[in-house]
């Protein structure tokens, strides 16, 4: 092989296929006396001008065959090509082969040196910032900063996955393809695994259950290093946690756990076994972050992925000859867990000046699985619905999207039935008032009611239902336009008979003397009886306001409670007190940081929720690891990092981030 000849290379263990390169130098070496070829290999700039960068490259493999253009079958079997070599490879051949014409056919490969962290021109390119030179704050931020300007946007920190928002579509780095892709990666780290897992089947009937525990950890660490093969990405942080609950699973049947997996033991069902031996099988994924770091959007990426890894399952079983009735019931769980996304941020996220689509609620979504990886079921639980927004948005935010997506697409019969006549957002105090109408994005309040309509019939919701929530929605809006008007010298009042009362009193189904009487007066309970006291023009307008946020706060609970109902397990449906006893994936979508120059007590409970969130992350990352060093007598430097405990424990004693929602 000469300089300039193109040549492919490809490794039994990679899920890319064949890979063009081009060969950049040649050599002829001795190495332990034995005379080699050693080939500098680099990206072909004809296949590598087209690739989309930071998407499939720098993938970190070793790549054990190498063949000339010519000589390249006419199909791989993978049906996968990676648009760039990881920088540079360097091959060595036995000479003798290269000089009897087999090197350029199959290369008996003696060698390979991977370079895929380093330019050239002393800018570290790790996939993992653990595998920096230098691992301090400035190397950190200089290794983002230049991954982001080369359009890579995830970055590894060990376990944990850096996403930083490109605020642009990338849609090469997502999709079917590459989510296929790293499913088979997937599918290699798992075969990688499978001989730990033998060999602790081997030895279950004559070794100790600490013998047993050091096998499943050699399989744990097996599988992690195949893991890597593929570059950072939320497909395979998903994966992991998928892998790694079906391991689990795997390992607690061998342990002799019942059967029944459940946390590690926790949930299952059967004889009861050491802790230490259970291997854990619920995984949970948090993803956290600023207000405009893209937590919604990745959580979605997350779903996606679990979806068809289930899907998958579910083409594996129809082969297999499985029930197919079964099997659609459990791909129709999987698209409504993935259609209750548009609903809720309907309902629940509104634009601020920092996010055009941020969600102003947290969401915990538990995604159930059976024991063979099918998705089964799942529920959501919310917590702390900012519903302050409802009547309050500073200048360039607005409120919950619902609003301006049903008044921009409601047809003439629905204008009818709700009274809305001609009536747009400027008529509407509660959408007029920070005069923000659109949304930068350039997303359409149009299409994207259309497109919660269609997820609430998937998700099953019938026509009168959908016709009822909608009417709560117009009514609300009506609610913002009610008035009050002082009377006995200011104070008392009475409720305006106006179009905005009575239609508000028609659309809820209440008299307006009923609707009048509960914003204008108070009633006491004392020892005595009930004491009922008139209320003046500025508590009746903070009645008013009380009312909006419970009914819109109970709108959204109905909406909630009635996905659960659609998207939980079969299991969950028969006894609602019962929790899958397979196993569950647990993601956590968390609302943002955010401060402002007025700050509600909502905003207190978000900006202190994330403050326990990153005493989880100290506490679990730096304090308890530090913990086992000491336990361990190992030599090592006190790593010093921001410790915000003060902050937490001012609160602790007092509040509780989920009991946030009651107030």
């Amino acid at each position: 092989m000469e300089k300039g000849q193109t040549v492919w290379l490809r490794s039994p263990a990679s899920a890319w296929g064949w890979v063009p390169a081009v060969v950049h130098d040649r050599a002829e070496l001795v190495v332990k006396g034995v005379p080699v070829l050693e080939l500098t290999l680099r990206d072909d700039p004809r296949f590598g001008a087209a690739a989309a960068r930071g998407g499939v490259g720098g993938q970190q493999a070793v790549f054990q065959e190498l063949q000339r253009s010519r000589e390249l079958p006419s199909g791989d079997a993978d049906g996968y090509h990676s648009p760039l070599v990881p920088f540079e490879y360097s091959f060595r051949i036995d000479r003798d082969d290269a000089a009897s014409g087999n090197d350029d056919d199959d290369g008996a490969l003696s060698e390979v040196k991977i370079r895929d962290d380093y330019d050239g021109h002393g800018v570290d390119r790790t996939d993992d910032l653990i595998g920096l030179a230098h691992l301090h704050e400035p190397a950190i931020l200089h290794a983002l900063r230049t991954r982001y300007d080369d359009d890579v946007i995830y970055t590894n920190t060990g376990p944990i996955l850096i996403a930083i928002n490109p605020f642009k579509r990338m849609d090469d780095l997502y999709g079917e393809e590459v989510m296929e892709v790293y499913r088979r990666g997937g599918d290699m780290a798992a075969a990688a695994a499978e001989a730990a897992v033998k060999a602790a089947k081997a030895v279950k009937k004559s070794t100790s259950r600490g013998d047993l525990r050091e096998s499943k950890k050699r399989g744990a660490v097996v599988d992690e290093a195949a893991g890597r093969r593929l570059p950072p990405h939320v497909y395979r942080t998903a994966n992991d946690a998928y892998r790694a609950m079906l391991r689990g699973i795997e390992m607690n049947s061998l342990a002799g756990a019942g059967g029944k997996a459940g946390g590690g033991g926790a949930g299952g069902k059967g004889k009861k076994h050491d802790d230490d031996v259970a291997a854990p099988t619920n995984q949970s994924i948090l993803v956290s972050g600023e207000s405009g770091a893209g937590k919604t959007v990745t959580t979605k990426f997350v779903l996606n992925y679990l979806a068809m890894l289930s899907r998958k399952v579910e083409e594996g079983e129809a082969r297999a000859g499985i029930a197919a009735a079964a099997a659609a019931a459990d791909e129709k769980h999987a698209e409504q867990v993935l259609q209750s996304n548009p609903i809720l941020e309907a309902f629940g996220n509104a634009r601020t000046i920092r996010n055009d689509n941020s969600s102003r609620f947290g969401k915990y979504i538990d995604v159930q699985f059976s024991t063979k990886g099918k998705l089964v079921g799942a529920s959501i639980d919310t917590y702390l619905l900012e519903k302050v927004r409802l009547i309050q948005q500073t200048h360039g935010e607005r409120n919950f999207h619902v609003f301006y997506q049903f008044l921009e697409s409601a047809s003439a019969e629905e204008r009818d039935s709700y009274h809305l006549g001609d009536m747009g957002l400027d008529d509407f105090a509660l959408v007029n008032r920070s005069g923000t109408y659109d949304r930068r994005d350039m997303v359409s309040d149009s299409d994207m009611h259309t497109e919660m309509m269609d997820a609430m019939k998937i998700m099953g919701f019938d026509q009168e239902t959908i016709g009822d929530i909608m009417r709560v929605v117009v009514a609300i809006l009506y609610a913002g336009n009610m008035s009050f008007s002082e009377t006995n010298h200011g104070e008392t009042c009475i409720l305006d008979e106006d179009g905005a009362s009575l239609t508000v009193a028609d659309l809820l189904g209440v008299s307006y003397e009923n609707l009048a009487a509960s914003l204008t007066k108070r009633v006491l309970i004392v020892r005595e009886g009930n004491i009922t006291k008139n209320l003046n023009a500025k508590q009746a307008y903070k009645a008013a306001e009380g009312l909006l946020k419970s009914i819109y706060g109970a709108n959204f609970d109905y909406i909630v409670n009635a996905i659960n109902r659609s998207i939980r397990s079969e299991q969950q449906a028969k006894d609602k007190r019962q929790k899958d006893t397979s196993a569950y994936i647990g993601v956590l979508d968390i609302f943002g940081f955010e401060t402002f120059q007025v700050n509600s007590f909502e905003q207190l409970c978000i900006n202190y929720t994330n403050e326990t969130l990153q005493q989880h992350f100290n506490q679990h990352v730096f304090k308890m690891e530090q913990q086992e060093y000491e336990r361990e007598g190992i030599l090592w430097k006190f790593i010093s990092f921001p410790d915000n405990q003060d902050v937490v424990s001012v609160r602790q004693p007092k509040i509780h981030p989920k009991n946030c929602s009651r107030y």
